[in-house]
């Protein structure tokens, strides 16, 4: 039995086969393996997550203002205008770049490097440091992404000037 196919037990799917303990507590040969059901097992565990993660959540919420600035006000427009923060990377390319370059040709280059990428590292093993053209690619993007957006989202002031985060807009300390 090969790692893609499921493990079925009586007709039901299971998350994995683990050795068992049985209830005297002493220990089964490895050989003889007990099915892990998928529910209840995995998905009271997910849902209990999601709950405590609401609940976080919401007390957060309760107890934390959020930043938020006054109604939106068309006549009045804030200097600098930012984009949300998953999209300051991308606004942070069209401060340097024309729009067809930023705007069009560098995600559709993204696009097509990540189709082309699993032609260009053909290595049948699947353990990440057997596929070095694969990490050395995922690792460059998101370094250059994220630095890219934290310019545009923490140092960007007035007509898109650069602002250190500990001064104010106006370059005072």
């Amino acid at each position: 039995m090969s790692d893609r196919e499921p493990v079925v037990v009586d007709g039901k799917r299971v998350l994995g086969v683990v050795p068992g303990t049985p209830p005297g507590g002493e220990r089964k040969v490895l050989d003889e393996q007990e099915p892990v059901m998928v529910w209840p097992h995995l998905l009271v565990r997910h849902g209990v997550a999601a709950l405590v993660v609401l609940v976080v959540v919401l007390l957060l919420a309760l107890f934390f203002n959020a930043p938020l600035r006054e109604i939106a006000n068309p006549m009045d427009t804030p200097n600098p205008e930012k984009a949300p923060w998953y999209f300051a990377a991308l606004q942070e390319l069209l401060a340097h770049f024309h729009p067809m370059v930023a705007g069009v040709l560098v995600p559709t280059g993204i696009i097509i490097g990540l189709v082309a990428l699993p032609y260009i590292d053909r290595n049948p093993r699947l353990s990440p440091r057997f596929r070095k053209v694969a990490v050395a690619t995922f690792t460059v993007f998101m370094v250059v992404w994220i630095v890219l957006t934290l310019i545009g989202f923490m140092f960007r002031g007035p007509n898109w000037g650069w602002v250190w985060p500990w001064q104010d807009w106006y370059g005072e300390l």
